[in-house]
């Protein structure tokens, strides 16, 4: 939606941001460049713009919480690089803080009863048992595989790639027991063995336990630390990204997410008093964000 307000330009989102204590933060597409890459600008040029800011943020004290769909084993060491401590993996289905033999982690699975964990399996056993995988596949023949490599190595959710009718999908998983949910974590350039219509990139997706979602995980998590939705902030590129706004004060889209159709078609549906966008993209505009926060609060200081 090209008339959704820049976050630098919106009174209402810096005041916001001078209350905001913590920062959960995808990365694909948002805080990294494309392949991944911290030390570069949004076209991919070398650059240290994004690692300043994340230097700026670290000292002033703030918190920044990785909420992406990488499993435990990437995240520990991301968030060991940044100097952070604490993230949230496998698109909200992990939470953990600390870094190292302390680490608390913990399984969110969502609207699952609480004796599914007495069975010793994973969440993503769970899932695997009861044949989600197998029933899309049918139902989309050709339109879905798993996001090889970065589908090993899952504890809770299962990582596909494919060109999937969401409602649809859900509409073939609703019978299922344990009840399993598919989340769309926005667009990949792999397109692996698939064959989309009309030449449309595949998107990422997520067979998780019903009922979990970022935006929910972030929920759970804000609880864990003693903290308010006002005292937190969201930034992402994906649908499944602005979602998060019903869990913080201030939600901001880098400009790239608005190449998405269904990032367009989620703010036409569903609009969100405290959504805003950034002037740039990528990391570009995770930095853009982190200025404006540190003036926000800066701003917030008395004398």
């Amino acid at each position: 939606m090209d008339t959704l307000v820049r976050l630098i330009e919106s009174p209402d989102a810096l005041a916001a941001l001078a209350r905001v204590e913590v920062l959960y933060t995808d990365l694909d597409g948002t805080l990294l460049a494309q392949g991944g890459c911290v030390l570069a600008d949004a076209d991919g040029m070398p650059s240290c713009r994004v690692v300043e800011s994340i230097v700026d943020l670290n000292r002033s004290g703030l918190s920044i919480v990785p909420i992406s769909g990488r499993g435990r084993p990437q995240l520990v060491e991301l968030v060991r690089l940044l100097g952070w401590r604490d993230f949230i993996a496998e698109a909200g289905a992990i939470i953990v803080h600390g870094v190292g033999a302390g680490a608390r982690v913990r399984y969110n699975n969502g609207a699952w009863p609480a004796d599914l964990a007495s069975e010793g399996l994973t969440p993503y056993e769970l899932i695997e048992q009861t044949g989600a995988l197998e029933l899309l596949q049918q139902a989309f023949p050709g339109k879905l595989e798993y996001h090889t490599p970065w589908h090993l190595e899952r504890e809770a959710t299962h990582l596909l790639r494919g060109c999937l009718d969401l409602e649809r999908a859900r509409t073939v998983l609703e019978s299922l027991e344990p009840p399993v949910d598919v989340l769309d974590n926005g667009i990949v350039r792999n397109a692996g063995t698939l064959a989309c219509d009309d030449g449309a990139l595949p998107h990422a997706y997520h067979l998780v336990p019903k009922g979990v979602s970022k935006a929910q995980a972030i929920a759970l998590d804000l609880e864990m630390r003693g903290l308010s939705a006002h005292q937190a902030a969201a930034i992402g590129d994906s649908a499944t990204d602005i979602e998060m706004a019903d869990s913080v004060a201030v939600m901001a889209l880098v400009e790239n997410a608005f190449d998405s159709s269904s990032v367009r078609t989620e703010l036409a549906e569903h609009p969100r008093a405290n959504v805003w966008r950034t002037c740039c993209r990528r990391g570009d505009g995770w930095s853009e964000f982190a200025r404006a926060w540190l003036e926000a609060r800066a701003g917030s200081e008395p004398g």
